[in-house]
């Protein structure tokens, strides 16, 4: 093997990058023989094996998020999550939990005409939803204490959202993800309908 392919495989192999692929380059054509004596003195069984380090990254989210490391290996998938900065003001969050807990009970009436049992309780601070025959309850409740709702579903249980103080969306205080979206993707797996959010 010549020079030129064991320095591009040793390099390649250690993630040389462009040097490495452009060297590659030029020793795949200098294999390539140009006489016939040239081809016998070459080995066809000369290659030249690239190892590309593969690393991804999860998009990060306008405004309001602070990337947060999880440990770990560096080329894991999502090594970092967005954590929502939440609103603080007592007024402010409390007003917004209304709204939302008005909103959804508004997005679920038209739900009721599909349904065989479908009952929405509502109070001040709780919103319930009753399924026949799924087993369990839906369940949105405001916590003033620590300015969040819980959402309880049968199908993924137990969660806590807060207002991100930038996008003044409900989502989870762990990882991001959206409270309305958990809870339309459970809502449509056991009755019928959509919810007009």
């Amino acid at each position: 093997m010549s020079s030129v392919v064991k320095y591009c495989t040793i390099a390649s192999r250690r993630g040389g990058g462009a040097a490495a692929s452009s060297l590659t380059r030029h020793a795949a054509r200098s294999l390539i023989p140009s006489t016939k004596e040239e081809a016998s003195r070459i080995s066809i069984s000369t290659t030249v094996v690239r190892h590309l380090n593969v690393r991804r990254r999860r998009r990060r989210r306008s405004g309001g998020t602070t990337a947060i490391d999880q440990g770990g290996k560096e080329d894991r998938v999502g090594g970092t999550i967005n954590r929502p900065v939440k609103v603080v003001d007592t007024l402010e969050f409390v007003i917004a939990a209304q709204d939302f807990l008005d909103k959804m009970t508004e997005a679920l009436e038209p739900m009721k005409k599909a349904n065989d049992i479908f009952i929405i309780n509502r109070d001040p601070t709780k919103m319930t939803l009753t399924l026949a025959p799924a087993e369990g309850d839906y369940s949105l409740e405001i916590f003033e204490s620590n300015h969040a709702i819980d959402m309880q579903t049968p199908i993924s249980g137990k969660f806590s959202y807060v207002l991100d103080t930038n996008t003044k969306e409900w989502v989870n205080q762990v990882d991001g993800h959206s409270l309305e979206g958990l809870f339309v993707r459970d809502l449509i797996k056991q009755c019928n309908g959509i919810p007009k959010l």
